[in-house]
């Protein structure tokens, strides 16, 4: 399941950061697509420090859960057509559950292994993800070439988006019902050792 996780997590990242600009091209927003690559990021990188705080207090697992969700939800709400303003928004909260929440899915997965088993454990987690990093881009240039995403579309929102709002929200799931068991923290997800 944490090998899933970062899959998943890589799986968004990379095909968002890859395929967004055309996905918002394709939905005929005027403005200049780097704007929404910038947003993604920016955000993921306020979120992700954010959220690490957060889940220092509640936990990692239940920050995970919640991020993805949010990011999932976020997903589906840009494929409708909304002010420039509140798009920015979804893609801003997109990113804090994608991109960010995977620095969180790495802290998790280091505290989660004993010391002997770690650097395989993480190692293996790592392995995962990258497979959804190269797998990421390659679904969204399928679904873009079938002529899934942006007005296009056979249905009023783009399918690529829902898609990738499946995913997430089936790993929230399994994220929920606790099938990893938490570990027992040792350091907090942003380096300081607990007292």
């Amino acid at each position: 399941l944490l090998g899933f996780m970062s899959f998943c997590g890589l799986l968004l990242t990379y095909g968002l950061n890859t395929w967004l600009a055309v996905i918002m091209n394709g939905y005929g927003h005027s403005i200049s697509p780097l704007y929404f690559v910038l947003v993604l990021n920016g955000s993921a990188l306020v979120g992700g420090l954010l959220a690490s705080r957060l889940a220092d207090r509640t936990g990692p697992q239940r920050m995970i859960a919640t991020t993805f969700a949010l990011a999932a939800i976020a997903l589906i709400l840009m494929t409708f057509s909304f002010p420039l303003p509140l798009l920015f928004l979804f893609i801003a909260v997109a990113g804090v559950g994608t991109i960010g929440t995977q620095v969180l899915v790495y802290g998790f997965q280091s505290n989660y292994y004993t010391t002997n088993a770690r650097a395989a454990g993480v190692a293996f987690c790592a392995s995962m993800g990258r497979f959804g990093g190269i797998f990421g881009p390659i679904i969204g240039g399928w679904l873009a070439a079938a002529g899934f995403g942006g007005p296009q579309a056979p249905s009023p929102s783009g399918t690529s988006s829902r898609t990738w709002s499946t995913v997430m929200l089936r790993l929230t799931t399994i994220l929920r019902s606790k099938s990893v068991p938490a570990p027992k923290p040792r350091y907090s997800c942003v380096g300081r050792l607990k007292q």
